[in-house]
């Protein structure tokens, strides 16, 4: 066909769109680059739908565009002569993020003859060489077949929903988004099978005020954005004016709903870059219509994760620590599949311990990608009575070294603690599938086998052991135990039930995110039944009793009722306790620090007071030694139960501590000096340091996630209790990209300001403690607006409460 032809054939498809839409033609706006005007039409093509347009098809696919973009059916869409765009967030990433109208099934059920799809499928007289769709019934051949094939296929047109039959003269079959014409007049050229100017057609059936207003053209918003020149980290401060009042919204790097702020006409609006890292758009409505677009105006970028509020504390514990849990990373080739696994060891053994890496997990989740391969290991490991092993290591050219130690009863409640952090960082729903029946069968063994349930008092048990390490002491000539035998003296220990506990609770949120519901509520039932049978054996008024014994024990030599072992720190943050037991357990430890103050630097006790026989030397190791990851669970407990002072000042001693010894220790002898077993023993404690760092980040800065990337957030700013006046949070995983940030601001007699956002966080459920000059409130606006909150009092502090959207901003006075 030639160059004149294929012209008077767009301009005839052309003159037939604007008999029927007339819009008055106004004169081009000012070139942008991510934008195309169209003269013939007067409207311009700009963002997501300009893209598609060109890679789709273009000019000859879908004709001009005839309309702006508007709000349609709850999704923003533009009309083309032949067809509508339609913009779906919830397909971002796929290919399916722009879809086409369904103009073709649309147009027969406006006409009332969208046929039932036949039982035997019609063969279309014209196509001998068809192939036939079972989801409609019908066929498709010969040039239409070759069409559709040739311009896109299903995505592009949909299934044939009619056979091939003549009207006006023309060969024509309808298709879900499309109808094609066969003109003969063509044969020989690209234009044998032309497209129904759909867009036209439903556009006409549209509001007709609406259509008029198209038509009318009228001059383009002026909207404008300041303050964004250059690629911009969260709650960056931005300025947008327009000079037409309405509704702004702003898009994320997944273009979906960032925030909402009403724009007065001429009135600069100040607002904080948020949502999804990458390009961000803005779109102006009126009257549930865009009037105006800025697609792709600015960039966000994920920022740093860290706290930034001038004191070289609170800003220098994160990169600390940081480098020791790097230190501790190792990485094995799977003794399963080969495959590299990455876990984080021990500061005293390079094999990975599924304690410890779980435990270091709290801290690894901020900056480290690969969190699932060591979990995959142990769940495909898993024993066939659904326990664990407790550790690995793999030599290149030998078979794994790896074990079970039988005294050890904290393995499968870890296991589901793990699963859930490292489900938490990564979102990976699939994955967390996966390992549901190995979680569930763990939990089972430990609520069920008679080595490690007690029937008679429904609670966890096992052997008598310094709280939860790895070995008994012997009544048989003082031997040391791994492993059952008939001298096992079996006892409750509290530490076992209060994790069994927490992970039935994590379980059971499992069982109900994925639908299950009975399954869930069994796990909260028996949650229940062990933390009331716990409360009701082991708590002797001031704090969790060591161990309760089930078999009599030799003389210990030491008053065993006076025992502070230190789980019943992990206590703090495990969920069993009320507040008045939480306040007793946290003066029992401030009164042990002021009573041994000059013997003991810190009160962070692994036993207190030691055995003076049996479990090695008094005051060292796990006997009476002074260990971080007690003081790590203490100050996050503090922050929870309101002594925050308290976990303000364990974090402090710990900085110093860390400037005293040069690195963070397993654990310490009493006077402060580390406790070096041999010359491989490494400065790098992650357990300790990742508990302080989670004290840090969840209880002072007091960020946590209720369930995965940070989409539900309890946000529990605690900056009132330090001597800051501004302090802003970055907190990130690197398994995803998520992060949530806020900025926290207040001077003595003035507003509190707080602001906040997430890359997927739709709810905040504010928990803020108060100043002095602040504790009793009487406005808090959101954007401005006044919201209600309420006050709630947690010992001597004063939280306000208050549920939020995912991004804002508020102001208590």
């Amino acid at each position: 066909m030639t160059h004149f032809v294929r012209l008077a054939l767009c301009l005839l498809c052309l003159n037939l769109g604007l008999a029927l839409a007339n819009p008055v033609l106004a004169a081009p706006p000012a070139p942008n680059p991510q934008s195309i005007y169209f003269q013939p039409t007067g409207h311009s093509l700009s963002g997501k739908f300009l893209n598609y347009w060109q890679n789709h098809g273009g000019l000859a696919i879908y004709g001009y565009p005839i309309t702006t973009e508007f709000y349609e059916g709850g999704y923003l869409v533009q009309y083309f002569e032949r067809n509508r765009f339609e913009l779906h967030p919830e397909n971002t990433g796929s290919p399916y993020e722009i879809l086409l109208g369904l103009l073709g099934t649309e147009r027969l059920q406006t006409e009332h003859r969208l046929p039932v799809f036949p039982a035997t499928p019609a063969v279309p007289a014209l196509s001998p060489d068809n192939v036939t769709f079972t989801q409609t019934g019908y066929s498709l051949g010969g040039p239409f077949r070759q069409y559709w094939q040739s311009h896109g296929g299903l995505p592009q047109f949909g299934y044939p929903i009619t056979a091939e039959q003549t009207e006006n003269g023309l060969v024509v079959q309808f298709f879900e988004r499309a109808r094609f014409e066969l003109h003969p007049e063509n044969r020989g050229s690209e234009y044998l099978v032309l497209l129904g100017l759909f867009g036209y057609d439903r556009a006409n059936l549209l509001d007709p005020t609406l259509r008029d207003r198209w038509a009318e053209n009228p001059p383009p918003v002026n909207l404008r954005l300041e303050g964004a020149s250059q690629p911009l980290t969260p709650l960056t401060a931005l300025t947008v004016t327009s000079d037409t009042s309405g509704e702004l919204r702003v898009l994320g790097g997944d273009n979906r709903l960032v925030s909402v702020y009403p724009v007065n006409s001429n009135q600069p609006l100040s607002l904080l870059a948020a949502g999804t890292p990458g390009l961000q758009s803005l779109l102006l409505y009126r009257d549930g219509q865009v009037i105006a677009a800025r697609w792709q105006v600015f960039t966000l970028t994920a920022p740093l994760t860290g706290i930034i509020s001038g004191d070289p504390v609170w800003d220098g514990l994160y990169p600390r620590v940081k480098k020791f849990l790097e230190q501790d990373a190792v990485t094995y080739d799977s003794p399963i599949d080969r495959q590299p696994v990455l876990g984080y060891r021990s500061p005293d053994t390079p094999f990975i311990w599924l304690r410890d890496h779980v435990y270091q997990s709290k801290g690894f989740k901020y900056f480290e990608p690969r969190m699932k391969a060591t979990l995959d290991y142990f769940r495909q490991s898993q024993h066939p009575n659904g326990s664990f092993d407790d550790y690995f290591e793999y030599f290149t050219g030998y078979d794994v070294y790896r074990g079970q130690i039988e005294v050890e009863a904290d393995r499968e409640f870890l296991f589901v603690q793990g699963v859930w952090t490292a489900w938490q960082a990564t979102g990976d729903d699939e994955w967390l599938k996966a390992n549901l029946s190995a979680m569930e069968r763990g939990l089972q063994y430990t609520f069920t086998d008679p080595q490690r349930w007690s029937t008679e008092l429904g609670l966890v048990k096992r052997a008598f052991t310094i709280d939860t390490w790895d070995f008994e002491q012997g009544s048989d000539q003082g031997t040391i135990r791994r492993n059952f035998d008939l001298h096992t003296r079996w006892s409750i220990m509290h530490g076992d039930n209060t994790g069994a506990y927490q992970s039935a609770r994590l379980l059971a949120r499992i069982e109900r995110y994925l639908g299950r519901l009975a399954e869930a509520n069994q796990w909260d039932q028996r949650a229940e039944a062990l933390r009331d049978n716990l409360n009701r054996t082991s708590w002797n008024g001031q704090f969790y009793t060591h161990q309760v014994h089930l078999t009599p024990v030799d003389p210990t030599g030491v008053d065993e009722k006076t025992q502070l072992s230190l789980s019943n720190a992990y206590a703090l943050n495990r969920g069993t306790l009320s507040q008045a037991m939480a306040t007793s357990l946290l003066r029992t430890y401030q009164n042990r620090r002021t009573q041994n103050m000059g013997k003991i630097f810190a009160e962070w006790y692994s036993i207190d007071p030691p055995f003076p026989t049996g479990f090695g030397p008094p005051g060292e190791y796990v006997n009476g030694g002074v260990m971080p990851l007690v003081g790590g669970e203490l100050a996050r407990g503090a922050f929870e139960y309101g002594f925050e002072d308290y976990g303000l000042d364990i974090l402090r001693r710990y900085w110093q501590l860390l400037d005293r010894a040069g690195g963070s220790y397993l654990w310490y002898h009493p006077n402060g000096t580390p406790g070096i077993g041999t010359s491989a023993t490494l400065p790098t404690d992650g357990w300790g340091s990742a508990a302080m760092l989670n004290a840090l980040t969840e209880g002072l800065a007091g960020v946590v996630d209720q369930g995965k990337l940070y989409q539900t957030v309890n946000l529990s700013p605690r900056w009132a209790a330090t001597d800051r006046t501004q302090s802003q949070v970055n907190l990130g995983y690197a398994a995803s990209g998520v992060y949530f940030s806020y900025r926290w601001q207040h001077q003595p007699g003035q507003p509190l300001q707080l602001s906040w956002a997430g890359s997927q966080t739709k709810t905040v459920l504010l928990h803020l403690l108060l100043p002095s000059d602040l504790s009793n409130p009487t406005t808090l606006l959101l954007n401005g607006t006044s919201i209600p909150f309420e006050i709630v009092k947690i010992g001597l502090a004063v939280y306000l409460n208050s549920t939020l959207p995912g991004n804002g901003n508020v102001a208590i006075k």
